[in-house]
């Protein structure tokens, strides 16, 4: 069957279909005639496969890790159900506070603000994570980032070496429900993300005439801290 049969059996858009299979997801054969790609019965239930995945949250490498064995379909979905289960109680501990301050406060005035605070921070340090407001300061900051950065996020934890950078790069196409492929590893990686391409950089661009010390005060000591994501016009992208 031709693409546009696929992409109606599945619901999987074309270039998403040719995006599964640039990650290596799928591999359909080729019409002898036309070279035509031609997708099987087997393809579209690949392809079907792939979309549940996605629907839970599984990543496109995770995807990949179950299709070559690397990993059980068991052993990968109770890594997202202990992360699913961990953002319940979190979110669980937060609704607490939120109904605290509903029967004891009346007015924003009256808030023993401390004695929250205090609570907040102790739940923290726990292992709960509440709301970073140093983003606040960040998602101002993206004003001062040139206009061809179309990207600019603070990683969960300080990136070292590129496996870090590819685990925080994940992990943010993760949170935006989007599909990524790198098409070059190291300290300036190339990926697909979301069906564009991108460049991506560490730190503060050097165009910038900043004071960095601004973006060296919030959480962490060592390591690079903010990331900066390009659209790279010169990667073919199916």
């Amino acid at each position: 069957m031709h693409i546009k049969t696929a992409e109606a059996l599945t619901g999987i858009t074309k270039r998403n279909i040719r995006f599964y299979e640039k990650s290596l997801l799928l591999n359909p054969g080729r019409n002898t005639e036309n070279q035509y790609r031609h997708y099987s019965d087997e393809d579209v239930n690949t392809l079907k496969q792939i979309k549940l995945l996605r629907k839970l949250g599984v990543s496109i490498s995770d995807i990949k890790d179950i299709q070559d064995g690397n990993v059980s379909l068991n052993e990968c979905l109770q890594k997202y159900s202990d992360f699913f289960a961990q953002q319940i109680i979190e979110f669980e501990k937060m609704m607490d506070v939120c109904t605290e301050l509903q029967k004891n406060e009346t007015t924003l005035q009256m808030v023993n603000t401390d004695y929250y605070l205090n609570k907040i921070e102790t739940l923290e340090k726990n292992g709960t994570k509440f709301i970073n407001i140093a983003r606040d300061f960040f998602n101002k900051a993206k004003g001062i980032i040139p206009k061809h950065a179309q990207i600019f996020f603070e990683p969960d934890e300080p990136i070292i070496n590129h496996l870090d950078f590819m685990k925080e790069l994940e992990k943010y196409a993760e949170r935006k429900g989007l599909d990524i492929t790198f098409v070059s590893v190291g300290m300036n990686p190339t990926i697909l993300l979301g069906g564009k391409a991108y460049k991506c950089a560490l730190e503060m661009p050097r165009m910038l005439n900043f004071p960095l010390s601004l973006f060296f005060v919030f959480n962490y000591n060592y390591g690079f801290r903010w990331v900066y994501l390009y659209e790279d016009f010169g990667v073919e992208v199916f």
